[in-house]
């Protein structure tokens, strides 16, 4: 039997285990797949709904404030000041492209249309005089109008008894309680029932976008207000069109997300389930299948026999949320806690964000992954005992050397180097290995420093101080010496943020970092721990002398010039608490009772040091 029979023979054995494991492996690899496209449909739900939800709770907030911009009564008897007006509105807001004046019977006063960057040839179209919805559109609104109106005169008569309880504590010198800040929470509260007419939102306007030359044909949210004249009768209605096209943007970025994750065969859709109807554009989904799941889609990711896919989705606030949003908003004045929003969509909402990720979208990775490991190992078998000896003599030795190294490192050693000994790529392996150790030491040293150090003056941190101060306790009960301590803070910087903005606040207080360095001695210990707030750490120091020494240094900063880009000039003064470091209190201790010193010194008109 000749030598190649004999390899042949000897590999048979070693192939077949590796054979099995390749497959395993791929198996193993397409279970893990399968596994990770089911967490990824969920975590793209789950992102989605939260953006769609954020996005719809903006607007919410978005559209009180743009209603109250247009139902101005003594704008809306001035047809010229009402149309400016409701334009003006429109063309500040984020969320919505257009808005709809109605009179009361529905028919279409003043349409307007935001510009549009995206489309410069979308035109809106005039669709003054016509009625573009229909008849049913305000009966919920105008309801609800009836319904405030009615409620209007026990409102009014609340609030007048609250506001004579209000009065009678007055007198009484109780405007520090409890009680009487609840009662103005009371009045606050309806005030804003009275001062604002309901809102009702409904999901719908695919038409009417379509007459109104928008950028999107789908029905979208619509919210509507009554208009109220200056003699309180109901003058019309105004309808705000949701940019749907924000919807759309969101629903693009999530499978743009997908795609770049290397799934391509995924639908991202929003769905109404009662009844169930698409209200996006969907490929790969069959639908027969969302139909078995009735009203309740699956939130956890799933697999699907049926649509060969995974499914996971996410709940989505609609109208009926929206409008329950606005009644809590409206009743109570105050904004809705993120958990009572989730709430909400939880309980009422029929909408849904739903991600499908077909299998021909991950599968055809796993067979090309099975094609690419039998290859190579048909390769790896001809070449296995031919190279055997040249990486047992090339290969091994060095690695078993690098991985000591890697052991020493783990162990926490960074200062460990491999030996070098080739310029093949075990020794490039080796250079680089050198290098991340050197790296990670640098790293180390920077992330100590930063641990300790203030980014933008380069000062001690309050970390950093609290370390320092402990050593100088210890130093000066052994010497028994005193140490000062010192609460400074810089009088008015809020005027510089203001006046120059934040990047020239920042350049004074780096400047003011400066100065005051300049003057320090070299045992001194200076510590930003705050915005404006510096403390100063003077060892050896008795009170008197670091009193003098806060005056001098405020005397000096008095008489400098902070000189910014824009060619505006800046002096600065600071108060300071200036305290000697009882042996019986602890630093924190210490820095409170220096606070309070700093705080005298403000009250004592600023630009002042107090000890």
């Amino acid at each position: 039997m000749n030598l190649l029979t004999k390899i042949l023979l000897w590999m048979f054995p070693v192939a077949l285990p590796v054979m099995g494991f390749t497959w395993s492996y791929y198996q193993a690899q397409l279970d893990a797949t399968a596994e990770q496209v089911g967490n990824i449909s969920s975590l793209v739900s789950a992102s989605g709904a939260q953006r769609l939800n954020d996005l719809l709770s903006l607007r919410i907030s978005e559209f009180v404030l743009l209603g109250e911009s247009i139902n101005n009564c003594g704008a809306i008897d001035s047809a010229s000041d009402f149309m400016l007006s409701a334009r003006n509105a429109l063309q500040r807001s984020q969320g919505f492209s257009a808005l709809v004046i109605a009179d009361k019977t529905g028919k279409v006063d003043l349409s307007l249309v935001a510009g549009v960057t995206r489309s410069q040839t979308v035109l809106p179209r005039v669709l003054e005089n016509s009625w573009l919805f229909n008849a049913g559109h305000f009966n919920h609104i105008e309801a609800l109008f009836k319904r405030w109106q009615d409620d209007l005169s026990g409102l009014q008569q609340q609030k007048n008894e609250l506001f004579m309880q209000a009065l009678s504590m007055e007198r009484k010198g109780e405007v520090d309680s409890a009680n009487y800040y609840k009662l103005q929470n009371r009045i606050f509260s309806l005030t804003s029932r009275i001062a604002r007419p309901p809102v009702y939102i409904d999901y719908a306007g695919g038409r009417e976008a379509m007459l109104m030359g928008l950028l999107f044909e789908r029905d979208t949210f619509l919210f509507t207000q009554p208009l109220i004249s200056c003699n309180g009768h109901l003058k019309g209605y105004v309808t705000a069109f949701l940019d749907r096209t924000q919807i759309d943007d969101i629903l693009n970025d999530l499978h743009k997300s997908l795609a770049d994750r290397g799934i391509k065969a995924a639908d991202v859709v929003l769905v109404s389930t009662k009844p169930l109807r698409f209200e996006s554009d969907y490929r790969y989904l069959n639908v027969a299948t969302l139909q078995n799941f009735g009203q309740r889609l699956p939130q956890a990711s799933m697999y699907s026999q049926q649509s060969d896919g995974f499914l996971a989705s996410a709940p989505v606030a609609d109208n009926q949320v929206l409008n329950k949003l606005m009644e809590k908003v409206s009743a109570t004045a105050q904004n809705v806690s993120a958990a009572e929003y989730q709430d909400y969509i939880n309980q009422f909402s029929s909408f849904s964000l739903l991600v499908f990720i077909a299998d021909s979208g991950w599968r055809e990775a796993g067979k090309q992954l099975l094609l690419e490991a039998s290859v190579w190992l048909i390769v790896s078998m001809f070449l296995l005992f031919s190279l055997i000896y040249m990486l047992a003599k090339s290969i091994v030795a060095p690695v078993v050397r690098l991985k000591q190294s890697v052991d020493k490192v783990e162990a926490g050693d960074l200062s460990v180097q491999a030996r070098v000994s080739s310029s093949d790529e075990i020794g490039q392996l080796a250079s680089a290995f050198n290098r991340m150790t050197h790296t990670l030491q640098r790293s180390e040293e920077e992330l100590i420093r930063l641990a300790r150090e203030d980014a933008l003056t380069g000062l001690m941190n309050r970390r950093a101080l609290i370390e320092e101060a402990i050593k100088e306790r210890h130093r000066a009960q052994r010497l028994t010496t005193t140490i000062a301590i010192a609460m400074i803070d810089l009088d008015r910087f809020k005027d510089v943020n203001d006046r120059h903005g934040h990047a020239a606040g920042d350049w004074v207080l780096k400047e003011f970092t400066r100065i005051m360095l300049g003057m320090l001695r070299k045992t001194d210990l200076f510590s930003r721990i705050g915005g404006e707030e510096f403390v100063l750490l003077l060892p050896d120091t008795d009170l008197s002398t670091a009193h003098r020494l806060l005056e001098t240094l405020l005397s000096s900063l008095r008489q400098s010039r902070i000189e910014l880009e824009d060619g505006a000039v800046v002096h600065l003064t600071f108060s300071a608490g200036v305290v000697i470091w009882s042996e019986n209190c602890g630093f924190d201790e210490m820095l409170h009772w220096a606070d309070d010193k700093l705080y005298q010194a403000k009250l004592g008109g600023r630009n002042k040091v107090v000890s």
